[in-house]
């Protein structure tokens, strides 16, 4: 089905306003999506650290973690806004790269965190009750340039303040010229000599703070629709390429506190794959390739066929109209120990083949497609106990080292830099009492790297790995199989509940961890699915393959799959 363009008056901003029956946000209680508004400048040596560390959270949490790039203050030379100063003086910004996450106070009265702090912010976020559903779409004519964005807000229950604000903010990608320290912190966002620039924020078609929002009892449903006509230049950045923008929207309780954020989807004819991503999962040695299908058009759509690795694969799941959905590809085990050190790496290539229409009809893709890479870790084979030695810039404290069995997904060891520390290198013993597969996790809370080494060498004093400090942001594809008992037991009382699989083998679930809702693939009809906490009590019991787990707290559980064929458990971590 062709999806009809919106035509309006090029001079026309607002279409319409009001409370109106919703047509595409969900009216199901969510958790908050995370929005990140850094604070940046092409003359900030350290700011490629920040675009690197917020990269790595929106690429950690597809659909549920969005940027916005503020070029502002005495480094930026390109790329300002007129919206940039009053943001940034609300957020009291005092040095670059600084940023917001949600506008939410994390300690104190202020908004101002530091980039390198928005992966641990993030899950923080995410745990948080979503006060209000937002949801949205992007229309653009390209032989006029007019872009007709609708918004959709429903509040589930009764909404913070007698009124909220609503932002449409534009976003340009893909720039590509000059940065300070670019080749050096962020290599990987090279292109050719130049840096690529994307998130950055080029117009905000409500206005500085919002357009409001009357009604927040619950029930209510917001829906709106701006026009801007994009010109061919704004400020000092050419847009020539249309396929470069994208549009953010958010709801803000006053201009602070973000209350929920979405990126606009693109109104198109066909679906396609937005993006593909991987993950691991947390207790085992699983690695999980997954796609992000758009639905663009007004009508469902079913059956997903997907050429993966020159196969078919076909997937049974539904997708509202303007909605997105991820969708599991294949699983990855590593089963077998090295006898030494190997490095496992495997790459999936997925393409979006064709989809059934809620009509029934047939409709061939031609998206492109996606290289995921996933399972890139290394696995050390090796006699404990292990010595950890990391080496401290002048921020100790802001540096913590996990060591997590896989078996019972447990920290052995949780340590964390004192101030004291501060210049010296620091060597720690990692010697677990029961032998068996362990990761090691490092994580810089400040997001600037360490200015030494960090290594780790054996029981003989064979160094195994040395990695630049530098490097440091979140570093957790280390395992170490450790092949005999050890002195220390674990920091924490270790879980007795067992896994245990039946006749019922081919099932996976996604995402792990989770926030809101699992996912199950199986090879054949699930009957019914459990959730079990560690001490044996039953949870949650649901009916199909999708399982609500958004009020459980925080912790470990064990998903229990029921179908003809018998009986298996999984253990997953809800954030």
């Amino acid at each position: 089905m062709t999806v009809s363009r919106l035509f309006v008056l090029a001079g026309l901003m607002v279409l319409s306003t009001g409370i109106m029956g919703q047509s595409f946000v969900s009216t199901r209680p969510q958790n908050r999506n995370v929005l990140v508004e850094e604070y940046t400048g092409v003359g900030c040596q350290y700011c490629p650290l920040g675009h690197k560390a917020v990269d790595q959270t929106v690429h950690a949490f597809p659909g549920h973690a969005f940027a916005i790039n503020i070029h502002q203050g005495t480094f930026a030379m390109k790329y300002t806004t007129q919206w940039g100063d009053a943001l940034a003086r609300q957020a009291t910004v005092t040095g670059y790269p600084s940023a917001t996450m949600n506008r939410h106070a994390f300690g104190g009265n202020g908004i101002q965190i530091n980039p390198g702090q928005a992966y641990p912010f993030a899950l923080k976020v995410m745990d948080m009750p979503a006060p209000v559903n937002v949801a949205a779409t992007v229309d653009i004519d390209p032989a006029t340039r007019l872009m007709v964005v609708k918004v959709e807000a429903y509040y589930p229950g009764n909404g913070p303040g007698d009124f909220n604000l609503i932002n449409v903010a534009l976003l340009q990608n893909n720039v590509l010229g000059s940065q300070t320290g670019g080749s050096t912190y962020y290599p990987e966002n090279m292109v050719g000599g130049q840096y690529r620039h994307n998130h950055i924020l080029r117009h905000l078609l409500t206005g500085q703070w919002g357009d409001t929002i009357h009604h927040t009892e619950a029930g209510s449903v917001f829906v709106k629709e701006y026009a801007y006509v994009v010109p061919q230049r704004i400020g000092d950045l050419d847009i020539t390429n249309l396929d470069d923008l994208s549009v953010l929207v958010f709801v803000c309780e006053d201009h602070k506190e973000v209350l929920n954020v979405c990126e606009a989807v693109r109104v198109a004819d066909k679906a396609y794959i937005a993006y593909g991503n991987s993950g691991g999962e947390e207790c085992s040695m699983l690695f999980n390739p997954f796609v992000t299908v758009v639905n663009p058009t007004d009508e469902p759509i079913t059956d997903l066929r997907f050429a993966v690795d020159g196969g078919l694969l076909v997937r049974h799941k539904t997708i509202n109209p303007y909605c997105s959905d991820t969708v599991h590809v294949q699983m990855l085990s590593v089963d077998e120990m090295p006898s030494g050190h190997q490095n496992y790496s495997r790459t999936c290539n997925v393409r979006l083949q064709g989809y059934t229409t809620g009509g029934g009809q047939t409709v061939s893709a031609e998206g492109e497609t996606f290289s995921i890479d996933y399972a890139d870790i290394d696995i050390y084979t090796v006699q404990g106990p292990l010595t950890l030695s990391i080496t401290y810039d002048n921020f100790p404290d802001e540096v913590t080292h996990t060591l997590a069995g896989i078996a019972d997904c447990r920290f052995y060891y949780e340590t964390t830099g004192v101030l004291n520390d501060a210049g010296r290198t620091v060597d720690y013993t990692l010697s677990p009492a029961t032998a068996g597969l362990y990761r090691l996790k490092l994580f810089d809370i400040g997001g600037d790297g360490l200015d030494g080494n960090v290594s780790v060498t054996d029981a003989q004093g064979n160094t195994l790995f040395t990695r630049n400090g530098k490097d440091l942001m979140v570093w957790d594809d280390i395992y170490f199989n450790i092949t005999n008992n050890g002195t220390d037991g674990p920091r924490g009382t270790v879980v007795g509940i067992e896994e245990h699989d039946s006749a019922l083998q081919e099932w996976s679930f996604w995402p792990n961890p989770v926030r809101d809702r699992l996912h199950i693939d199986a090879a054949v009809p699930v009957l019914r699915a459990e959730v079990v906490d560690m001490t044996g009590r039953l949870c949650v019991t649901a009916q199909g393959a999708d399982v609500e787990v958004a009020s459980l707290s925080a912790g470990i559980y064990l998903l229990r799959v029921v179908t003809a064929e018998g009986v298996s458990m999984k253990k997953f971590i809800k954030q």
